[in-house]
């Protein structure tokens, strides 16, 4: 069944974001011509097919385009690919998404049955996060006008077979969403457990981590960025719809990025031999690592989920305080995960707000007057991070540790820490977490 009163009216909104004619896509392929001549025509094919309607033909002849960029993509260090490979990719994956979106939707195209919607959702995921954007970044408008077929689904059932089948957008429906969008994230019972993690940790008042109501951007800029002096801001993001209005569910979460792909973290920690990326959808991650009993750790860490996903970024706003800097440049991260997720002790080089939104935290914080007993890594990638488990230190190796003053506080929903640029600082989740990090100069 098609949420949509038109069959054609997806493929009119996929059609308005690209250029009207096969001819307007050549001027794309021209930005990256120095591209292999056979390469060039086969791309070329593929979207001369698109623009005539023939969809299948463009899908097969997106995957071995897409295929031989891959391999380019991931040869050598990632910061070395050229971008001409990165631009490739980001074009045929919007040929191919948007073939595949106009292909499970259209109930008269006998290839209907072989495509989803969640299929174009990823292809359109992995150009965002492979590619480099061209169009004016048409993949972010083609996604979220293509996600709102799954929005109506109610995604409480992850039974249902969402690779072909949209429900009616009827008022049932509507309801029994909105009913599991008003499930909190964390059950009393769970709160309650919370609670007890945090009744664990015993925080020494001599080195707790300073509260302050939300100050003025002068008292801030004075009292604590100028003198970078950590503090806990209360009572300053409540008007977040995140907070408020919107507050994240993991339905909600489900609704609005269930089916996005984004790279997970597996593994303890990041210097842990263990530790690799996999991607995945968040409906898997969250299945997984949250909701299931996995032996290994999962965590969405360090990634700029809000540009992939609007509809979230929507959410949030970034605080007054980073109007403090010299530019308007923000790095807004997400974290996301279970219970238990750790990050190592380390230093960032920007200022930091780090929101807490769901679940409590716990935090470290030590200056940089203490590196001498923090012993950072001596390579090059991992400079800015200890060697130094900060729950299990090795007394005899690190004999120096102990000694180091530091700052501790836990972090809890609706709070804001400020962290000074170079300030080391360990993390760790006690329980279902999200967080949001701006990074500012």
């Amino acid at each position: 069944m098609i949420i949509f009163k038109d069959m054609d009216e997806l493929k009119i909104r996929i059609l308005k974001h690209l250029p009207d004619t096969a001819n307007g896509i050549a001027v794309s392929i021209e930005l990256i011509d120095d591209l292999p001549s056979s390469y060039l025509y086969l791309q070329k094919s593929c979207c001369e097919n698109f623009y005539a309607g023939d969809y299948s033909e463009c899908i097969d002849k997106s995957k071995p385009l897409l295929d031989y960029l891959w391999e380019k993509l991931n040869t050598g260090n990632w910061k070395d690919v050229d971008i001409t490979w990165r631009e490739a990719y980001y074009l045929v994956s919007t040929m191919k998404g948007s073939s595949q979106a106009i292909l499970a939707t259209d109930s008269r195209a006998v290839e209907r049955n072989t495509h989803s919607i969640a299929d174009a959702i990823k292809t359109f995921d992995m150009g965002l996060l492979m590619g480099a954007p061209i169009m004016n970044n048409v993949l972010t408008k083609l996604v979220q006008d293509v996600h709102t077929c799954l929005e109506k689904i109610d995604v409480s059932d992850r039974k249902i077979e969402l690779a072909n089948k949209c429900i009616d957008n009827d008022k049932s429906v509507q309801n029994d969403v909105g009913q599991s969008l008003n499930k909190k994230l964390r059950t009393d019972s769970e709160i309650d457990q919370e609670i007890e993690e945090e009744i664990k940790i015993q925080i020494d008042k001599n080195k707790e981590i300073k509260r302050i109501n939300c100050p003025s951007l002068e008292y801030f800029s004075a009292t604590f960025k100028d003198e970078g002096t950590p503090v806990i801001i209360t009572n300053a993001i409540n008007h977040w719809p995140a907070m408020s209005t919107r507050q994240w569910s993991l339905d909600y979460i489900r609704l609005k990025a269930g089916f996005r792909t984004v790279p997970i973290e597996i593994g303890s920690k990041y210097t842990e031999d263990n530790w690799t990326q996999k991607l995945m959808t968040i409906n898997d991650f969250i299945d997984r690592f949250i909701l299931g009993s996995q032996n290994q750790t999962g965590y969405l860490a360090q990634h700029q989920l809000f540009d992939q996903v609007p509809e979230l970024r929507n959410d949030i706003s970034i605080p007054d305080y980073c109007c403090l800097g010299n530019s308007e440049d923000v790095d807004i991260n997400a974290w996301f995960g279970p219970k238990g997720t750790v990050s190592p002790l380390h230093h960032d080089p920007k200022h930091n707000f780090l929101v807490q939104v769901v679940g409590s935290k716990y935090i470290r914080i030590y200056s940089p007057t203490e590196n001498s007993k923090l012993y950072p890594h001596d390579t090059f990638l991992l400079e800015n991070t200890s060697q130094v488990d900060a729950e299990n230190p090795d007394e005899v190796k690190f004999p120096l540790f102990n000694d180091a003053l530091y700052s501790e506080a836990i972090l809890r929903p609706g709070e804001m820490l400020y962290i000074p640029p170079k300030y080391w600082h360990f993390i760790k989740s006690l329980y279902i977490s999200f967080s949001v990090s701006f990074w500012w100069e």
